[in-house]
């Protein structure tokens, strides 16, 4: 191996290493066995300390020609300098300060052990009360980084700690199946008063300035140049969103006049909505539904399915539920030797007790062909798992370019229409429909973040061009404000496989399923870096 290439694997391993060796929270995120049982130090001084080894890994990478690199090599220099840019100005813009996330993080820890429980419940048993021991000393670290906390982020803080209660009753019911410790409760208990404490003690801080989770234009154009690998300036974002609104909404006109009806193309999925009343569990539908969806894109021959991993569909637990509206997500870890994700359903019916009311909720599902296509196959199930069987070691953790993760499932969804596995008229003005939603989505998050828009603001944009009720739109514009350009990624990332789609399957004749494995044999990065580094 040349000189040059031997010092950039040498500075990736070194700073991979030392990262997952002292945040074993993320080393359990990412499958490695060595962070079990343990949570990060969340410290002021870790916190320094490792913001002082990004810097310095930023110069080192700064010392490499990237012309003496492989392409291969490029791509996790880009991806690696992407990484370490954005949680620099993160901190250095004092997010941590900001940011009431700590309950959040122990439940969701605790939960990767839920999920474990199923194939090894006396390690997950293990490692559960190892973790509710620890969220003691974490809790108290991650109070005092707070200083004032943002009032959106407030919020959502205050969601999840009224819905935890169900959580640890779960957690009672394992552990008294798997070992039934007599130190268990006293462990349930003192977490459950950890978390109190911390909620506690948020709530007497002052509250920071109304929209102190925007980021700025600054940053949000270097993210949009670096993490979506676009050279779009805030204002060119705009101007294409603006424009695809236009377009989008043209297609949705087309759609419902050839329906030969006079309604709003709304109005007519609205009308399917409420006439679509299935039988039987939400849950079954969803598992019937995805399996006729693989039967479908396998006879099309349109992508290769991996082998030897598995994806279980299940319900939210109750304290996701006030940030899932449907459905979502959850990727194995890249180094998890079982690759299970798990496909989230929120079954808000079942708090119901009027049958019209469960009704109602249920209804809020139709379209899910359309769902299991984007979550589960080929979406994003199928990608991350693709992903995480890539070569090169390190660049399975670079999984965070929203633009290829988000961009992908949306093209799955495109698919899905165009190659006729979901044939319903009213499904396909549901995709435009929904297409429209992920338009607006970059208004409202470039606006967002460049403090165009207050939060309120956002939440009517939603209202008023989408016909979202106020709790949906505060639902969507809540992740917004965390994320800053993901919303935008959804669209942009479309465009982008459009785009190449145009250049290679039409321009040079690749078959459709040549060019959806080649898209996807490079991990999740951005398209424009794959165009670069990855065509011959």
């Amino acid at each position: 191996m040349p000189k040059t290439s031997k010092i950039f694997e040498e500075l990736l391993k070194n700073y991979f290493n030392n990262y997952y060796a002292t945040h074993p929270s993320d080393a359990t995120y990412v499958g490695l066995k060595s962070g079990e049982g343990k949570m990060n130090s969340v410290s002021f001084s870790s916190l320094n300390r490792q913001q002082k080894k990004r810097k310095d890994a930023l110069l080192k990478l700064d010392k490499i020609p990237p012309s003496n690199l492989s392409n291969e090599q490029n791509l996790d220099r880009l991806a690696f300098s992407s990484r370490l840019l954005r949680e620099c100005e993160d901190f250095e813009r004092k997010k941590h300060a900001l940011h009431p996330k700590g309950i959040d993080e122990v439940l969701e820890f605790l939960l990767q052990e839920l999920q474990r429980s199923e194939t090894e419940p006396k390690r997950a048993a293990k490692n559960i009360r190892s973790l509710l021991k620890e969220s003691q000393r974490y809790l108290k670290q991650a109070a005092k980084l707070i200083d004032k906390p943002e009032r959106v982020w407030l919020n959502i803080m205050i969601s999840s700690f009224k819905a935890s209660d169900s959580f640890f009753e779960a957690l009672k019911t394992f552990l008294r199946n798997n070992g039934n410790e007599q130190k268990d409760n006293s462990l349930i208990n003192l977490c459950k008063k950890a978390c109190k404490g911390y909620y506690e003690n948020i709530l007497k801080k002052p509250l920071a300035n109304p929209g102190s989770f925007a980021i700025g234009s600054e940053i949000l154009e270097r993210r949009i140049r670096d993490e979506l690998g676009l050279d779009y300036t805030v204002g060119q974002v705009e101007a294409i969103a603006l424009s695809e609104i236009d377009r989008v909404g043209n297609q949705l006109k087309k759609e419902f006049t050839k329906l030969k009806k006079h309604n709003s193309s709304k109005s007519i999925v609205e009308v399917a909505r409420s006439q679509w009343k299935p039988k039987g569990d939400l849950l079954d539908l969803y598992k019937k539904t995805n399996d006729k969806i693989i039967q479908k894109f396998k006879a099309a021959d349109a992508i290769t399915f991996p082998k030897g991993d598995s994806l279980k569909i299940t319900l939210v637990p109750d304290f996701m539920a006030h940030v899932i509206p449907m459905a979502a997500y959850s990727p194995p870890g890249p180094f998890d030797k079982r690759q299970r994700g798990y496909f989230w359903v929120n079954d808000l019916g079942s708090k119901k007790k009027n049958k019209d009311e469960k009704l109602a909720e249920l209804q809020q599902h139709f379209g899910l062909e359309l769902t299991c296509a984007h979550e589960a196959y080929p979406g994003h199930h199928l990608q991350f798992i693709t992903a995480n069987s890539h070569p090169r070691k390190w660049r399975r953790v670079f999984d965070n370019h929203a633009i290829f993760y988000e961009g992908w499932t949306l093209w799955c969804e495109q698919m899905s229409v165009d190659l006729g596995i979901i044939k319903s008229p009213e499904l396909k003005l549901q995709q435009l429909h929904d297409a429209l939603w992920r338009c607006h989505r970059i208004i409202v998050d470039l606006r967002l973040q460049t403090k165009a828009y207050s939060y309120n603001q956002a939440v009517k944009h939603m209202q008023k061009h989408l016909g979202f009720t106020k709790a949906r739109a505060e639902a969507d514009v809540n992740w917004y404000t965390m994320s800053p350009a993901v919303p935008m990624s959804y669209w942009l990332g479309k465009l982008e496989n459009a785009r190449l789609y145009k250049k290679l399957v039409e321009g040079r004749n690749w078959p459709l399923k040549k060019f959806n494995n080649w898209l996807l044999s490079f991990g999740t990065l951005p398209q424009s870096w794959i165009e670069k580094y990855g065509l011959e």
